[in-house]
């Protein structure tokens, strides 16, 4: 699905404002020894740096950008979808992929990132386990062939665009 970065890892950020959540996901990926770089931004503002900042070619220096990110949609005062807008609304950014991650999903919070861009909509697990899987199929799914539907759309966790009625 998409190239791999630096050293054979896919580079990962992770937009949460809960320190938590953003240590929980971190110490996940180093206990399954999945092949993410880990980068972590507090909020929209503070992800935006990892996208602006480029190279001569026009490729953001500090994130790869064939990269994945997982946003997480309350991000305090502001809300996920408004950074995924601006993802998608940004020419050499539009097609980085973006997986929206929340605790309790209501219909129009899915709604509303689906039609801001997002590739995937998964709740977030209520315990350990459930968050290890997603990690290893999250990077699956960035290493498939496609071929094959994504393993993210087996999981109970994943969210379909309810405006499809179908898996997305």
């Amino acid at each position: 699905m998409h190239s791999i970065g630096t050293g054979g890892l896919v580079p990962l950020l992770y937009v949460d404002d809960s320190e938590n959540d953003r240590l929980l996901v971190r110490e996940v990926i180093a206990l399954t020894e999945t092949p993410f770089l880990f980068c972590q931004a507090d909020g929209a503002e503070s992800a935006k740096p990892y996208f602006q900042s480029q190279t001569r070619d026009g490729e953001p220096k500090h994130f790869p950008r064939r990269a994945l990110v997982l946003l997480d949609y309350d991000l305090g005062n502001h809300n996920g979808a408004d950074l995924l807008y601006w993802l998608r609304t940004t020419k050499k950014l539009s097609s980085i992929p973006v997986i929206m991650f929340i605790g309790s999903p209501g219909r129009l919070h899915v709604e509303e990132c689906y039609a801001a861009g997002a590739n995937y909509f998964i709740s977030k697990p209520k315990d350990l386990e459930r968050l290890k899987t997603i990690v290893r199929l999250l990077h699956l799914s960035l290493v498939s062939d496609n071929k094959h539907p994504s393993p993210i759309l087996h999981l109970p966790e994943y969210q379909p665009d309810p405006r499809k009625g179908t898996l997305v």
